[in-house]
């Protein structure tokens, strides 16, 4: 079992060049030969082949323009849709933070959050605020960042747990909630067969996460690598209808 602490974030810088006169631009450590995943060799100014690329696998695609609609099914609102779109790297209002802005939108909220994965391959958020008819209703803060779900496969049996204190404050009456809380996220299957709206997965990885510091408040994930999540069930049921991941 391992436990939440905060990672050092690294950002990686990407460089590139350009020839003259439609001749191969020469080798340098700004645009060096790439090798493909099956040893083949790519010259500098050659095209790569988009088959020999590693294959997308992210369990929870932060990328930019990235869109899902799921089906909700909820005890007490009924049935409705929700849309989920990455804005992209924003500042964490706030803070001296940039964080990937994620927008969440129901027929009666919409709802703001600034998401980063971690070197762990943890998804944490770090701020999130809640909107009804776009007047800021609640924003919710974690110290540390708390999980919201993994991004890299990882075997049964692994397990995570993060302690944090979360800080609500409510805008309509001046409340603010001090809490300390943790949560236990597990695997708790692979390859899992899921179908919903969107089509039957074969390959979900089955995610539980779970309160440490008291009973219920359990929510299971079935997430689905180069989607994210196809579905959830605990609170409400959560089904993917369609989604226009884009890769990095």
């Amino acid at each position: 079992m391992k436990r939440w602490g905060w990672a050092a974030l690294v950002a990686v810088t990407c460089w590139t060049g350009c020839g003259e006169g439609g001749s191969l631009p020469r080798q340098s450590q700004e645009q060096p030969a790439t090798t493909n995943p099956d040893g083949t060799v790519n010259l500098p100014g050659e095209p790569v082949d988009p088959d020999a690329q590693e294959p997308f696998t992210s369990l929870w695609p932060l990328t930019r323009g990235s869109t899902w609609t799921y089906r909700i099914t909820d005890p007490k609102k009924g049935v409705f849709e929700k849309r989920v779109e990455v804005l992209g790297e924003q500042a964490v209002p706030e803070t001296s933070m940039k964080a990937t802005a994620v927008r969440s939108i129901q027929p009666h909220q919409e709802e703001l959050s600034w998401q980063i994965i971690d070197v762990n391959g943890l998804v944490v958020r770090l701020r999130e605020e809640d909107r009804e008819e776009n007047t800021l209703q609640k924003v919710t803060t974690w110290n540390p960042a708390t999980v919201k779900s993994i991004a890299r496969e990882q075997p049964v049996g692994w397990s995570y747990t993060s302690d944090i204190r979360e800080v609500e404050k409510h805008f309509d009456d001046g409340e603010v909630k001090d809490q300390d809380k943790t949560y236990i996220w597990s695997v708790e299957a692979v390859n899992e067969t899921v179908t919903t709206p969107a089509g039957t997965f074969t390959n979900a990885i089955q995610v539980k996460r779970k309160r440490g510091d008291k009973q219920g408040d359990e929510r299971t994930y079935w997430l689905v690598p180069g989607i994210g999540k196809v579905k959830e069930t605990g609170e409400r049921l959560e089904e993917l209808v369609s989604h226009d991941v884009k890769k990095p």
